[in-house]
């Protein structure tokens, strides 16, 4: 698993597992989202449990992932071709390391766009079985699926209005992960994603000038940065 992969999987427990993609329909009903989630971990028969809180934003063609604990984040953004790119960011220190399209292929670190701005995608879901409808997110409702993948029991809670997954669970043979959205931001919260002018302002690293770089002394944070992606795998 390279660092991103590892650093996704701390953030929403798994829920990179469930990747295909959404109907042009559904894709076509997507709104701005700002929510904070948790992702509750534990191995069975779950005596500790380990939590990790994170935030989620979804814009039109954008989404950032932030961990509340580590201030540490990706911003992924689809252009008008349906290209990704991608940002690392640690928004304390404004600094981060881009990385276009061609080097997430490089890498081998690309990502299906409706997996990042749904969570859980259609497709998948129609593998899982509707086992009813329940009260979701402010009373609207929410249908729930449950079913196996692969060596996992899987329930999830999906809410149609939003296009978004607000519950996973995931039970396997030694662990299970819950991943659960508390609550939608607001104003109140003071928690907001990072704007396009505040990215300007970032150090950023192309990733292509990484290996250059980290000889530098001023650039030794490049070598801390475990959770960018292809950083460890980069050939200098």
């Amino acid at each position: 698993m390279n660092n991103c992969s590892k650093f996704l999987f701390r953030l929403a427990g798994g829920w990179g597992l469930l990747t295909l993609s959404l109907t042009a329909a559904a894709a076509a009903q997507i709104s701005g989202i700002a929510a904070h989630y948790v992702t509750t971990t534990c191995e069975i028969p779950c005596d500790n449990q380990k939590q990790s809180s994170w935030y989620f934003w979804r814009g039109e063609n954008r989404v950032e992932i932030r961990d509340a604990n580590h201030d540490v984040g990706e911003i992924w953004r689809r252009d008008n071709k349906g290209r990704l790119s991608f940002v690392y960011i640690e928004p304390a220190h404004k600094r981060g390391i881009a990385y276009n399209a061609a080097d997430l292929q490089l890498i081998h670190n690309t990502r299906p766009w409706d997996r990042l701005i749904s969570i859980v995608s259609a497709e998948e879901l129609k593998q899982l079985t509707l086992a009813g409808e329940t009260p979701g997110l402010n009373h609207q409702p929410a249908q729930i699926y449950k079913g196996k993948i692969d060596n996992r029991t899987v329930e999830v809670l999906w809410m149609p209005a939003l296009q978004l997954a607000t519950r996973i669970t995931s039970i396997y043979p030694d662990r299970k992960v819950i991943t659960e959205l508390k609550s939608l931001l607001n104003a109140e919260d003071n928690i907001v994603a990072t704007s396009e002018d505040q990215l300007a302002s970032y150090a950023l690293v192309d990733f292509s000038d990484l290996g250059d770089m980290e000889t530098n002394e001023s650039m030794a944070w490049l070598k801390q940065a475990t959770a960018a992606p292809g950083h460890e795998t980069h050939t200098h």
